[in-house]
Parts: structure tokens; sequence; C-alpha cells
């Protein structure tokens, strides 16, 4: 899915499996994160095992015309994740979202 964090843009894999959106941190760089100084306190599981992640609030995610703002998210350390997860806590804010065949719809 193609999106903008805080104006950066952002390509995130869509993930009913992940409880936060997760930038990678290339993604979270480009984004103005300095990753230098994140505390990547939080272990998490992911499908390749386990690793850490910082806490952050994004000021804004925007999908298309859907602008959500102050998203729980975390960041992955460098080089632990080479896609950002478009999570729960950006998804559980919408109305609905639904895949028809090739389309991802998501409803404000």
């Amino acid at each position: 899915i193609e999106a903008e964090v805080d104006g950066a843009p952002v390509t995130f894999l869509f993930d009913t499996g992940a409880s936060l959106v997760v930038l990678a941190a290339t993604d979270a760089q480009h984004a103005g994160f300095d990753t230098n100084v994140l505390d990547f306190r939080i272990p998490v599981m992911t499908a390749a095992g386990l690793t850490h992640v910082a806490p952050v609030n994004l000021p804004s995610i925007t999908v298309g015309s859907i602008t959500k703002t102050n998203v729980r998210a975390a960041i992955a350390k460098p080089g632990e994740l080479d896609t950002s997860l478009l999570g729960l806590t950006f998804l559980d804010r919408l109305t609905g979202y639904e895949v028809r065949r090739d389309r991802l719809i998501l409803t404000p």
C-alpha cells in the first residue's frame, strides 16, 4: 500500500496480523526519526523470529484520501524488517476494510 507517514512516502504491507503499525528503519528515517536515539526495548515475534522495536507515535498516516493522526506505532531495529507493516493501530481506526478480488477497499 502506497502511503505517507508525516508527508514521507512509505510502502506498507497490509497486515491484519500485526497489532501495531511497524516502520522499517529506513522508512522511519525518511519520516524524520533518528534511529540512533530510539529505545528498542519491546520484544516482538515476527515471521522471521524474535526482534525488538522502539515505541513511537506517528503524527499522521495518509492512505489515499484517508488520514489518521497520532497513530501508535513501532520502529524496527535497523536491518530487522524489510517492509513496513500497516497494522491494527491504523486499521482499527477505519470504519472497515475488505478485499474484493485484487482490490483492497478501506472505508474511513
